[in-house]
């Protein structure tokens, strides 16, 4: 389908939506620019402070006898094996305000997408691109849309089908229990995201290969893919560290004596998910702050301790992910804790983005769609 078929459709599908809230009025953004996931702070670090969010965040190094918490990776041979890596993102556009009687949401549209890039050889190649486009509207349980309009939008999506580019989501009532409706359409968002993500890794036909996840694995879908690490470039600053001494550290404190081409040890949080975590240094120049120039890594654990087996391997993988920090990315924000293969995933998402005012006429389709003015 060409690129102006792809738009003609889904402008007439925009049109649909905004028919099935005819009776409403509809107040559109004047702001042409989506909104950004990560302006609005740090995912990544949100993401891992949900799994470090009791007031004890002890975790226990699964390595007690590691000579000074840390091993020197550098000159560790490993195969490769890490040779699928995947991100995703989205762009997420606040379009305006719906008013129904004395009920009123916001409306947001949602791109999401998500690269593979895969390790040929001496080469990196694209190897998968998925997108979809989503509208998210309260769940009428929610009391701020009405039956009638909910249910129109329902029929609406189940005729699009799950192959549809454009899809309507709902929140549920129990999204809006911890914040404000807009906060909780952006978690959906995101949740959307974590879902094409886990569907496109589930679907690769990669054998034995490992896959790297930009992000954390924490989340029950993605543990049970085997053979997969999360990488995240940020990361919580709750967790506190045991290292077998009786005297636990904060995480700066720990993190400051891990230096460049050198792994943390292993640890496992006290109680939660059967996930091993650890973190690798892979630059340290120009001089930064402690928790610069570090990834986290995530695997899940298929036992409670640390076979010899396993650690070689954590070895060889920490090796392998010091390697993919060169070529370096300079001057891209947070360059300092980007592998490359990561970084080009990035590159590819953002070069399939929609055109800003391609976005911005969906707020204006909705609008002639619904067809009243606010006097």
């Amino acid at each position: 389908m060409s690129s102006f078929s792809a738009y003609k459709k889904q402008m007439e599908q925009v049109r649909k939506l905004g028919e099935c809230l005819e009776g409403g009025e509809f107040i559109e953004s004047p702001f042409d620019l989506p909104v950004e996931e990560e302006s609005r702070g740090d995912p990544d670090q949100r993401d891992d402070d949900q799994n470090f969010s009791k007031e004890r965040n002890l975790c226990l190094s699964l390595e007690p006898d590691l000579t000074g918490a840390k091993y020197d990776i550098k000159s560790v041979e490993y195969p490769p094996r890490l040779l699928y890596f995947l991100d995703g993102s989205l762009r997420t556009k606040y379009l305006g305000e719906y008013l129904e009687g004395q009920r009123c949401f916001p409306i947001l549209s949602s791109e999401v997408s998500c690269a593979v890039v895969k390790k040929v050889g001496g080469s990196l190649e694209k190897h998968r691109i998925a997108k979809k486009l989503s509208f998210i509207f309260p769940h009428k349980d929610s009391g701020l849309i009405s039956d009638t309009k909910f249910e129109k939008m329902r029929e609406l999506d189940n005729l699009w089908g799950n192959d549809s580019f454009l899809r309507i989501e709902f929140l549920l009532k129990t999204d809006l229990e911890a914040s404000d409706v807009r906060t909780s359409m952006l978690a959906k968002a995101r949740d959307i995201m974590h879902n094409l993500e886990h569907k496109v890794a589930e679907n690769l036909d990669r054998g034995e290969d490992w896959l790297v996840m930009d992000g954390a694995i924490r989340k029950g879908e993605f543990l049970r893919l085997e053979n997969v690490i999360g990488l995240a470039k940020s990361f919580s600053r709750k967790p506190i560290f045991d290292l077998g001494d009786g005297k636990p550290l904060m995480i700066a404190t720990y993190l400051s004596r891990v230096r460049e081409g050198e792994r943390s040890a292993v640890f496992k949080k006290e109680s939660g998910e059967n996930v091993a975590f650890w973190y690798v240094r892979i630059r340290t120049y120009p001089p930064m702050e402690p928790l610069g120039g570090l990834v986290k890594v995530d695997l899940k654990l298929a036992e409670d301790e640390l076979s010899n087996d396993m650690i070689q391997k954590i070895n060889e993988i920490s090796a392998e992910i010091y390697a993919f920090r060169s070529p370096s990315i300079y001057p891209y924000p947070r360059w300092p804790s980007f592998i490359y293969p990561i970084r080009l995933c990035e590159m590819i998402i953002r070069s399939t983005y929609m055109n800003n005012e391609i976005k911005g006429y969906f707020g204006r389709e909705l609008k002639k769609a619904i067809g009243r003015e606010v006097s």
